[in-house]
């Protein structure tokens, strides 16, 4: 006969990802001031109480501070004006320019700045990146942001000139091309970022609003970007391709913006706090965000050059990077039902549901709870409705036994869910004896 096992199990083991012995990874980056080091972009990157301390880091910064055993972008000099191009301070390898368009960056390259703006400065930029372009087996082109700005109420209204995006996506092959070329017998491993969309930008969208538009502009920057994606594929060296789209298109759709359930604005004060997705300009990304944008390029480069660089577990982000505590939805929820304090594998209603079970289900800690139907019978099934809420937070994962001894999770072809969401599992065919129960666990 079967069985159904209703005592809950709540595994609350978060592993820690293992350092790596090797020397870092040198990496070199071509950028804008979403590479730079925030230190530096005190505009936006400080907050208005203390407008001389950036409060808020760029990804190069945070492979720093996080990382320093496995990647690096060069010796770091912290006093302004200790590099004599374009750039101010901060990492050797990290040409990170403020402002930079691909046009810009073209012409650097191409020794043409007539007309630049900051013309005066692009020689002895590129003198700069020639020297230390071959010390490093990586390079990250990471570009197009400014061009998009520049130009996004032309894209928005459909006025962008017809060879708008093509000409940006000519600049990074140019640029690309560059990079391999003056490496001659010693290619890098070059990644090439996607651009984001910077309509997700509270300083854009705030303005270019219109829901059809938006949409096609969408779209459109999202056909662009696949045709970088084509491009690098085409490439006889093809470029490993890092997905900054990803981040815009979370950032559009998901609403909230949450990680592991906490929940994020988008902008709104001046003093940058860590549950804002940007920083106070409403443009550059916060540091939540370039800790996404940090995941992506770790995740190229990984690929593309097979090491093993640890990415930021989304826990690891709201607490070492954020100083925020990752179980507060938990303690908020507990706390709002009358037992602060009580721990996730508590069960003080003594129903058999400890409390981390409880939050995920939605049912309630200090009161008795069946929050199941049907059975895990043959030609029947167990069912439960989670709480969506609750899921952002941790996971709920059934398994099966035959012995009480060995546990399996319930292959995906017995699991269906519902359109409402609510979640049923059926037994083996032939199996006279199963029991089934469900694992809680917190979000990594």
């Amino acid at each position: 006969m079967m069985r159904a096992l209703f005592r809950i199990l709540a595994s609350l083991t978060v592993l820690a990802a293992a350092s790596q012995a090797a020397d870092p990874l040198k990496v070199l980056a071509i950028g804008d001031s979403m590479t730079e080091e925030y230190a530096y972009e005190l505009t936006f990157s400080a907050p208005d109480s203390n407008s001389t301390n950036a409060n808020v880091r760029s990804w190069p910064e945070l492979l720093r501070i996080f990382r320093p055993n496995e990647v690096s972008l060069g010796p770091f000099e912290a006093t302004g004006g200790s590099y004599v191009d374009l750039r101010n301070a901060g990492h050797e390898w990290n040409f990170g320019i403020p402002g930079m368009t691909t046009l810009n960056w073209f012409r650097l390259l191409a020794d043409s700045p007539n007309g630049e703006p900051l013309g005066f400065g692009y020689a002895i930029t590129k003198d700069a990146l020639e020297d230390q372009i071959f010390v490093t087996p990586a390079v990250v082109i990471m570009l197009g942001a400014n061009d998009l700005k520049q130009q996004y109420n032309d894209i928005f209204n459909d006025t962008e000139a017809a060879n708008f995006f093509n000409q940006i996506r000519n600049r990074l092959n140019s640029i690309h091309d560059w990079v391999r070329a003056n490496r001659g017998a010693h290619p890098p491993a070059v990644i090439v970022c996607t651009v984001p969309d910077v309509g997700a930008t509270p300083q854009i969208s705030n303005i270019y609003n219109v829901p059809e538009k938006r949409a096609s502009t969408r779209a459109k920057i999202a056909a662009f970007n696949q045709s970088i994606i084509d491009w690098a594929a085409a490439e006889p060296v093809p470029p490993t391709v890092a997905r900054l789209d990803l981040l815009t298109d979370r950032v559009f759709d998901q609403a909230p913006f949450q990680i592991n359930g906490t929940v994020f604005t988008l902008a709104g004060s001046q003093e940058n706090p860590p549950t804002q997705v940007f920083c106070k300009d409403g443009f550059h990304p916060s540091t939540v965000a370039q800790a996404y944008i940090a995941n992506e390029i770790i995740g190229a480069l990984n690929t593309a050059l097979g090491t093993s660089i640890t990415k930021f577990s989304d826990r690891e982000i709201l607490r070492n990077l954020l100083g925020l505590n990752p179980d507060q939805p938990y303690l908020s929820w507990i706390s709002a039902a009358g037992i602060p304090g009580s721990g996730m594998e508590a069960d003080p209603d003594g129903d058999g549901l400890p409390n981390l079970v409880e939050y995920l289900l939605g049912t309630s800690p200090k009161n008795y709870s069946q929050p199941f139907s049907g059975a895990f019978a043959p030609g029947t099934s167990l069912s439960w409705m989670p709480d969506a809420v609750g899921l952002r937070f941790g996971n709920l994962t059934a398994e099966e036994s035959i012995d009480l001894k060995t546990w399996t999770p319930v292959p995906a072809a017995r699991i269906t869910t519902a359109q409402d969401g609510r979640v049923s599992v059926s037994p083996a065919a032939g199996v006279k004896n199963s029991y089934v129960r469900l694992r809680a666990t917190v979000k990594p």
